[in-house]
């Protein structure tokens, strides 16, 4: 029996020491973090978690922002792009009685008034790369919606010659009398397109990006409108379900595609052939640019109802300089 004893006993101190060595490797790891003792500051930004490349970049410059303003950044991953569950982010960072929070809006209702109440708190607030529409009196911090549009129309007219009938596929704002950054969207194209009198948009349709529906929708864009022979999109997760689909129904090189956002696959398709180009936005500028403008609203200082970040475009010509942005500067 003395030796099951013994046996226990050295089993017990194996098992402390690896305890201990494993607490000291946490700590090794948290060390390797970012010093902010005392910070000033504790905001809350509540970001996507999926492989957008665009998430990345912004965390990394609202991260070095932080740092720079001595203000813990809080990242809040969503996985869907719906309202009801930003707004429980932003309910669960109001009862922890932050200084500061940012959201990227889906819709204009639930995003108007949990805002509100966030603004009631006495927290600071402001959105980014907001692609619904303008809440007044909120900050916001972005790429600039009319030069995103006017991109766009010129890099369509390229892609076609200067020939094309346009489907434009826009986001759904939530409500039907609410869609001022997608008409500024749509303004900046039509003025890049106007000196083509052989193009034209054509249709305007409507996602809803709760329902999944790129598939359905394109699908219909396609075989019920046999005119239509360049599709403009308008949001990143979309742009990839765009192109599989004129993939799937053998319209490859038919059909002209001019994405959004730097997803992987859309820079896949760019490289094969399937689509033309895609205008992405600066992340970086955006999320360093996010907590900067925050940080300034917290010490009293006035700031810009609106701070446009610059827009990035990427055709097969210059695919090295996506890789040079979001891949090669990652570390």
């Amino acid at each position: 029996m003395k030796y099951t004893y013994a046996a226990l006993f050295l089993a017990l101190i194996l098992l402390v020491g690896m305890l201990v060595n494993l607490f000291a490797s946490f700590n090794d790891d948290s060390d390797k973090l970012p010093a902010r003792e005392n910070p000033k500051y504790h905001f809350v930004i509540i970001t996507q978690n999926n492989n957008d490349p665009f998430w990345s970049k912004y965390k990394k410059g609202a991260s070095e922002a932080g740092a720079k303003r001595n203000v813990f950044v809080e990242f809040v991953d969503i996985k869907y792009k719906d309202p009801e569950i930003v707004v429980d982010a932003v309910e669960r960072a109001i009862l922890s009685d932050v200084d500061g929070i940012a959201i990227q809006p889906f819709d204009v209702k639930s995003s108007t008034e949990i805002l509100k109440r966030a603004g009631d708190a006495g927290i600071k607030t402001i959105t980014y790369e907001n692609d619904v529409f303008f809440i007044p009196e909120l900050p916001t911090v972005g790429s600039n919606s009319y030069e995103v549009g006017f991109a766009s129309g010129e890099m369509a007219a390229a892609a076609s010659g200067g020939k094309a009938n346009i489907a434009v596929i826009v986001n759904n704002p939530g409500v039907t009398d609410s869609k001022q950054y997608n008409n500024i969207r749509l303004q900046g194209l039509l003025e890049a397109i106007s000196k083509y009198p052989d193009m034209e948009v054509s249709q305007i349709y409507t996602l809803d990006t709760k329902m999944f529906e790129v598939d359905k929708l394109t699908t219909a864009i396609i075989t019920e409108n046999p005119e239509i022979d360049l599709i403009v999109c308008s949001d990143s997760e979309n742009t990839p379900g765009v192109a599989q689909v004129v993939i799937d129904l053998g319209k490859v090189g038919d059909i002209n595609i001019i994405g959004y956002g730097a997803m992987p696959q859309t820079m896949g398709y760019i490289s094969d052939g399937v689509m033309y180009g895609t205008i992405a936005a600066d992340s970086y500028s955006i999320g360093y640019n996010t907590v900067m403008q925050l940080a300034d609203l917290c010490e009293g200082k006035q700031i810009s109802e609106f701070y446009n970040t610059d827009i990035y475009t990427f055709t097969a010509d210059n695919l090295h300089e996506y890789r040079e942005i979001f891949e090669d500067n990652d570390d």
